[in-house]
């Protein structure tokens, strides 16, 4: 910025030489003396100026600018700024004479002079400290401002990169491979998540869940995500805080890393849904009109135990990537210094950046086996009825049985829902929803009608003959009809 502040003060001295007033004094005691006046410049000099030295803009998607700052392109980050203060400095440099008053009327006079651009949405093109790589062509060039961007990797993209053994006996790849147990499918996963975690720009449709407790290198894998972007290119929401003015926070943020969350009953997740599908959102900023939110940064989360969810649609399932932790560090040697020290180095880091830059083009998420079969086991702690049908419907073998009363079905349901942590379970329409799920992890054909408990089976449902009068007659049930 040095060579900027420079030119505007040169083009401000030359305004002051042009606008110089000479006048002979007319009046006594001093007439016939000279006197010079230079003149304030007025907010639409300055901002003329400004705009003919500076690269200024409008981003955003829609063509009113109303709801956007003034960017400033800053030449020693190489991103776009709204920060007020680097405005006033330009102001400052041009006349050191302005007040902060002149300061707001330079930037409203700003606003009529400069046009709305888009933000770099190229899913090829990666800001990082140093640059912007490419990853088609795998080309680097220096930032410019014909790059719309507002935010960058903090890691720097170093050509000559190799991987360094730190400390004598740090090997970063052995040091992946144990968190991930040995499992080489889940080490390629951990990859691509971090491949994601640097591109804001593209998005493959996943919610990241790492999940486990206790000592298994999930806080430190984070951390090593935050240290390779930036912690302040890093958003911090919950999956809960996708709502109201919240996801404002995501704006010129590369990736939202939630760190811990509870395992607090997510009542909406409609919003985290889309935005991790890069679709456009409302949000509503404080003392603001509500606006529309667009942007595709990696949503990743950790937890102990994962949040079950109102939402229990495929579309939900569908957008879960979920990462267990099953490392157990406990017993072995502290090795404060891998948090601390060695994930922080810069020719690590540069060499994991560029291991990333260069990784083969993927469309999807690998998916390990522990990843699906943790998925199928939150699917079932998720929904109860899914549960209640897997763990203890089948297991009983009431599923074929040709008809199990509904009235027995819901007390079975509520007993259930309860031992799992429900203390009031939704049971209207229990019976409709018990029989889609039959219908789709059985190869049998159920619905809803009446009919009789068929002999016998009566001694299945209930052998201890404690809810006889439940099945005895006529009643509207499951039945089996193939």
């Amino acid at each position: 910025m040095a060579d900027l502040y420079r030119r505007i003060k040169q083009a401000g001295e030359l305004w002051r030489i042009e606008h110089t007033e000479i006048k002979i004094i007319s009046k006594r005691p001093r007439k016939g003396e000279t006197e010079t006046k230079i003149p304030i410049p007025s907010p639409v000099d300055v901002a003329e100026n400004l705009n003919k030295l500076c690269h200024f803009t409008f981003i955003g998607r829609g063509g009113i600018s109303d709801s956007s700052p003034v960017y400033t392109f800053d030449w020693d980050s190489g991103v776009y700024t709204h920060s007020r203060d680097l405005l006033w400095r330009l102001c400052r440099a041009f006349d050191g004479r302005l007040k902060s008053p002149h300061y707001k009327e330079v930037e409203m006079q700003l606003r009529t002079m400069i046009k709305m651009k888009r933000p770099l949405e190229d899913r090829n093109l990666i800001p990082v400290n140093n640059g912007i790589f490419n990853l088609k062509d795998k080309t680097f060039r220096p930032h410019a401002p014909q790059f719309i961007i507002t935010s960058k990797i903090k890691t720097s993209y170093n050509p000559e990169a190799e991987k360094p053994i730190l400390g004598g006996w740090f090997d970063f790849d052995e040091w992946l491979e144990g968190i991930a147990v040995g499992d080489k499918d889940v080490v390629t996963l951990l990859w691509q998540i971090m491949n994601e975690a640097i591109n804001p720009n593209y998005t493959r449709g996943k919610i990241v869940l790492l999940l486990g407790d206790g000592n298994n290198g999930k806080g430190t894998y984070q951390d090593l995500l935050k240290n390779l972007i930036g912690q302040e290119n890093v958003a911090a929401l919950r999956p809960d805080q996708f709502e109201g003015h919240k996801p404002e926070m995501l704006l010129g943020k590369v990736c939202n890393i939630g760190d811990d969350i509870s395992n607090k009953y997510l009542d909406e997740v409609s919003d985290l849904m889309s935005i991790a599908t890069g679709d456009t959102v409302m949000i509503n900023p404080k003392h603001e009109k509500p606006v529309e939110l667009t942007t595709k940064p990696l949503c990743l989360f950790s937890a102990n135990a994962l949040p079950n969810s109102r939402n229990k649609s495929q579309g939900w399932y569908r957008r879960l990537c979920i990462v267990p932790f099953n490392a157990d560090f406990n017993g072995q040697k502290e090795r404060p210094e891998i948090k601390q020290v060695f994930l922080k180095d810069r020719e690590l880091l540069e060499w994991v950046l560029f291991k990333i830059l260069n990784m083969e083009n993927f469309k999807k998420f690998i998916e390990p086996e522990v990843t699906k079969t943790t998925l199928e086991e939150y699917k079932s702690d998720n929904d109860y009825i899914l549960g209640f049908v897997k763990n203890r419907y089948i297991p009983n073998g009431w599923d074929g049985l040709t008809h199990v009363p509904i009235a027995f079905l819901k007390r079975e349901l509520s007993e259930y829902a309860q031992d799992e942590g429900i203390s009031n379970p939704q049971l209207y329409g229990a019976g409709k929803r018990v029989v889609a799920v039959l219908n789709k992890e059985t190869e049998g054909r159920y619905e809803i009608k009446s009919g009789r408990v068929a002999f016998g089976d009566e001694k299945i449902l209930d052998p201890f003959g404690f809810f006889q009068k439940d099945l005895a007659g006529a009643r509207k049930g499951i039945s089996k009809i193939r």
